[in-house]
């Protein structure tokens, strides 16, 4: 089957959660496209064996892994044996099966990146065939869910990032790392994503705040941890250095704080859509908040208007955005973050997002997110032009 410009589309296979919208969004695309067939599997039946390899000429898309309870469990018991490599205890297995795993709360990040390192390097040993091609292949999802792993790339290829405090494990190594009396600091988890975790720390000689997306709950004398759209405050020491040290036990990420550009008398930030390492949706991000993600009800800014607000910075821009998607070289779509300075001239790379494309309703030359992917694949790669 061809599509409008006589160009044949692969088969597709999908892998994701079950009763995903993604899913379901991206299926219905590629249909509309013209896939001759188009296959969506669950990673629970992945991981367990109860589906067929992928047949030749397959194009295989991994798509997000949330938003799924059963999912979520068995990526956390994937990630057992590797926490017990590294001598840390693990939440075991039974612990995972009476996990309520609610909207929003934060399980065990770290155990749970292992897990999906583990099932994606299963998945890439079993299907990678020569003749079988990869949206985003396995390794670059695990990459790009690693913010200390992208950093370091961009930072060897001398990209802009914000400046790192390394090897931060309790709040009192941040205070010693950073001895000045005045200081801005960002803090996220190392394997987070969607604002989990996030903290905008200052201090000011005696005066400490933090504002944060995590939401404690207590149940049974344990905290639970949860993202909330509504940012909290704390002014407290005592209770910024146990939530930092609470969530450094998962493994930080610490960095400067850095300013924004401002539109409508807000802070924004961008998120760019990078397909087949060229810049293509871009859409800004604006909140009175320090956090700018979607999830948390950020503004969007269109891309017109942030073309118009970057101005003759866009060329400069785009080459950043060019140079910070090849250092991932596999990944065939790739989210960034990237922090606009003041005055529209200086940028800094904030995070990568192996699946950062879901953004309903987001248009460039006439295409979602998904048709552009689709319109670039079957230009990439010949076999499929035939």
């Amino acid at each position: 089957m061809r599509n409008e410009d006589g160009h044949r589309l692969p088969e597709i296979l999908i892998v994701g959660p079950e009763n995903s919208p993604r899913v379901a969004t991206f299926a219905d695309t590629a249909h509309r496209c013209g896939a001759p067939r188009v296959q969506a599997v669950s990673y629970l039946d992945v991981i367990h064996g109860n589906c067929e390899s992928p047949r030749p000429g397959t194009l295989i898309r991994l798509e997000s892994p949330g938003g799924c309870p059963a999912t979520i469990r068995a990526f956390l018991k994937a990630g057992i044996a590797a926490v017990e490599t590294e001598r840390r205890v693990p939440i075991s297995s039974s612990e995972i099966d009476n996990l309520t795993c609610h909207r929003g709360e934060m399980l065990h990040p770290r155990q749970w990146f292992l897990g999906l390192r583990e099932i994606m390097r299963d998945i890439d040993a079993r299907w990678s065939q020569p003749d079988v091609h990869w949206m985003t292949t396995p390794e670059s999802v695990i990459s790009a869910f690693d913010k200390a792993e992208c950093l370091a790339r961009w930072s060897s290829a001398g990209l802009p990032i914000p400046r790192q405090y390394p090897a931060v494990s309790t709040y009192a190594e941040l205070r010693r790392q950073i001895p000045e009396r005045h200081a801005r600091i960002f803090i996220k988890l190392r394997y987070g994503y969607s604002a989990m975790g996030a903290v905008a720390l200052e201090w000011r000689d005696d005066r400490v705040r933090a504002i944060t997306t995590v939401e404690t709950a207590w149940a049974n004398g344990r905290p639970r941890l949860f993202v909330t759209k509504r940012p909290q405050q704390l002014r407290r020491e005592f209770e910024i250095a146990w939530l930092i040290d609470t969530l450094a036990m998962e493994q930080i990420i610490v960095e400067d704080w850095l300013p924004k550009a401002h539109w409508e008398g807000r802070p924004y930030d961008l998120r760019v859509i990078m397909i087949q390492g060229r810049v293509q949706h871009i859409v800004g991000r604006s909140s009175a908040s320090p956090f700018t993600n979607l999830n948390l009800d950020a503004r969007r800014i269109p891309r017109e208007v942030v073309v118009q607000q970057l101005g003759d910075s866009y060329a400069s821009f785009n080459t950043l955005c060019e140079q910070a998607a090849a250092v991932f070289p596999d990944a065939g779509m790739l989210g960034l973050d990237v922090l606009v300075g003041p005055h529209h001239k200086k940028f800094a790379i904030l995070e990568a997002n192996a699946f950062g494309d879901y953004l309903p309703g987001l248009l460039h030359e006439g295409r979602t997110t998904y048709e552009a992917e689709l319109h670039s694949e079957y230009l990439a790669h010949p076999e499929f032009c035939r």
